[in-house]
């Protein structure tokens, strides 16, 4: 396998609930033409694409082609992916594969999300409905006494569960949650391509948003966002000639497991705060990178959090710290931007969410800070040579990680 560098990051000018002023097309052209300007590359360079989003969620059947002369890809490869949660960071192992096994030498990830020309609800509705259809036939009780019941709320009803068992199990308790929102809302606020941004938010005014469905308050939940980001991948030939920086991907894993709100055919319910599924991708990725002992050596984390929560739970998930211990990190101070392991200097997918682009994100950001090229007031003091990126989807089964470094990993 050849190393591969990232060598360009492009975001859309603005991240925002509704981009009335663009097209799909347009909003996804930006981020191209913003990637390219960042590396100095052209549409010439380009051997291939990947293209990242959620299905069903804009109505578009074939995006990819619809939008392949805006991201300068006509007569050119181009592969789509769309995994949930994970769309972008899948696209973006796609990407890797394709340049680390020597078939291209640059290639592009595209990702993109317009939320205000569908609706997500509605969207994962279509996804589900052939499962559904096959419960019934199989006589399957839809009517909660086998887990399905959490679904009825939507996104927050399922996440609901992994939260009440999340602080039940580590010890947390809701206030921290209620931090943990409030730090990356101040943290996306020196972040100019963020969706929700208050430089002055505290646990009290997230404390203060309606219960959705305990312990969920609004506070703690994503955004729905208008936005797209591209990425640019190359070979360590192609990077030395044309970057004056870059990240290097030491390692990419992913696993899944069964929906953690219920295996139906078994009648089963997995706990849903367990995430065996995230365990086993990080044990995977960090044997891959030669990491030994990962709370030493990873210096900056980028966690896909839809709920606040999260960022807590995945912490330990990924190894970061122990079982029971992120919440004491976050009162001791340690995950901000200047502290010893600042997690979501971004802001998060609690700040920011267009689907599609919120996996890509994770590892764009941990680019970024590698290559010292975070805008806007939310590059981390410290040097940062080991970054992760983790991303979920699914009904909380799927995990993606991706770990860059500031260097071709030694092998």
């Amino acid at each position: 396998m050849r190393d591969v560098a990232i060598i360009g990051v492009g975001y859309c000018p603005v991240f925002v609930s509704k981009r009335n002023d663009v097209s799909i097309p347009e909003m996804i052209s930006e981020a191209v033409w913003s990637a390219y300007r960042n590396c100095g590359l052209t549409p010439e360079d380009m051997d291939a694409f990947t293209f990242g989003n959620m299905h069903t969620f804009e109505g578009v059947n074939m995006p990819h082609l619809w939008s392949a002369d805006h991201i300068t890809a006509l007569g050119k490869p181009i592969m789509r992916i769309a995994t949930g949660g994970t769309t972008g960071m899948s696209a973006f192992h796609c990407a890797y594969y394709h340049v680390a096994s020597g078939l291209y030498d640059t290639v592009m990830t595209v990702t993109f999300e317009k939320h205000s020309e569908g609706d997500a609800q509605v969207g994962l509705a279509g996804i589900i409905t052939p499962e559904i259809m096959t419960m019934l036939s199989l006589g399957i009780d839809l009517t909660g006494g086998s887990g399905m019941c959490g679904l009825g709320g939507g996104s927050a009803g399922g996440i609901s569960f992994q939260a009440t068992s999340y602080l039940h199990r580590s010890g947390a308790g809701i206030e921290h949650i209620d931090a943990q929102a409030a730090l990356e809302r101040r943290n996306a606020a020196k972040n100019p391509y963020a969706h929700l941004k208050d430089p002055e938010c505290t646990a009290e005014k997230i404390a203060a948003t309606p219960m959705v469905s305990y312990p969920i308050r609004f506070g703690h939940i994503c955004p729905t966002t208008d936005g797209a980001t591209v990425c640019i991948l190359a070979s360590a030939e192609k990077a030395a000639k044309v970057a004056d920086k870059a990240a290097w991907i030491h390692a990419v894993a992913n696993c899944t497991s069964d929906p953690t709100t219920g295996n139906l055919i078994e009648g089963l319910i997995t706990d849903p705060a367990e995430q065996m599924s995230c365990q086993i991708a990080a044990k995977k990725a960090y044997e891959r990178a030669g990491i030994e002992d990962p709370k030493k050596e990873i210096d900056l984390v980028e966690i896909y959090n839809g709920f606040a929560h999260q960022t807590l739970m995945y912490l330990e998930k990924l190894g970061l710290c122990e079982a029971g211990e992120a919440h004491r990190m976050l009162e001791r101070g340690e995950t901000e931007i200047d502290g010893r392991l600042p997690v979501n200097a971004s802001g998060g997918v609690v700040s920011t969410n267009s689907i599609g682009t919120s996996a890509l994100n994770r590892v764009t950001e941990c680019a970024l800070q590698i290559m010292g090229k975070a805008e806007g007031g939310h590059q981390v003091p410290k040097k940062v040579r080991k970054a992760l990126a983790h991303g979920w989807g699914g009904l909380m089964q799927y995990n993606t990680v991706t770990i860059l470094g500031d260097a071709p990993l030694k092998r």
